[in-house]
């Protein structure tokens, strides 16, 4: 039986490029914030492509490992920023007694930084995952290589070419939503294959 892609495939087609300008453009002075609520949208037009996805081909997989991506994201970035704004806070630049800082305040910056670390680490591990499965389900290949070219570029960030693959990742992405067919073939479940006597 055929089933309709064709909201999904727009939803994440839109999505993906929301994503893409709000993480690329988001950097600019005065317009950073206007494209982090972009980059916010971008993301929730993705879960609904997937949900939809999943919830079309019977495997809400995809949708489930994206979700837990977007709120790893959300909730290390939101603690990170409160533990750096406190540990700024308390560091003086002078106190009275000469030139030491408060090792609380260091102590918490560090834990902030440790901690956007761990959510990127883990927001980027469930991505991963949900492409892979998105590539499972649909077989269109640039899921699959959007998962490689992410994880790649995640792994060489530290050498800055990796800004280069996420964007390539990010590239693929949008060439994945853009080749999902709009009807898909629901592929026929195991005991349809052997009925019961």
């Amino acid at each position: 039986m055929a089933v309709s892609l064709k909201n999904e495939k727009n939803y994440g087609l839109i999505g993906s490029v929301l994503v893409l300008a709000g993480g690329f453009l988001g950097i600019i002075p005065y317009i950073g914030a206007f494209m982090g609520a972009i980059s916010l949208v971008g993301q929730v037009l993705i879960l609904l492509a997937l949900k939809g996805i999943g919830d079309k081909l019977g495997d809400d997989r995809p949708f489930r490992y994206y979700l837990y991506s977007v709120i790893a994201g959300i909730a290390g970035l939101i603690l990170a920023a409160v533990l750096v704004i406190i540990g700024a806070l308390s560091i003086p630049a002078f106190v009275e007694n000469g030139d030491s800082v408060s090792l609380v305040g260091i102590s918490l910056l560090g834990t902030g930084l440790l901690v956007l670390l761990a959510a990127a680490i883990i927001g980027i591990y469930f991505t991963i995952k949900a492409w892979r499965t998105t590539y499972e389900l649909t077989g269109v290949e640039e899921f699959d290589k959007t998962a490689t070219w992410l994880m790649w570029g995640a792994i060489l960030l530290i050498v800055l070419i990796g800004l280069v693959l996420l964007l390539v990742a990010a590239v693929y992405q949008i060439l994945a939503f853009a080749n999902l067919p709009e009807e898909f073939e629901e592929r026929m479940k195991e005991e349809e294959f052997n009925p019961i006597g």
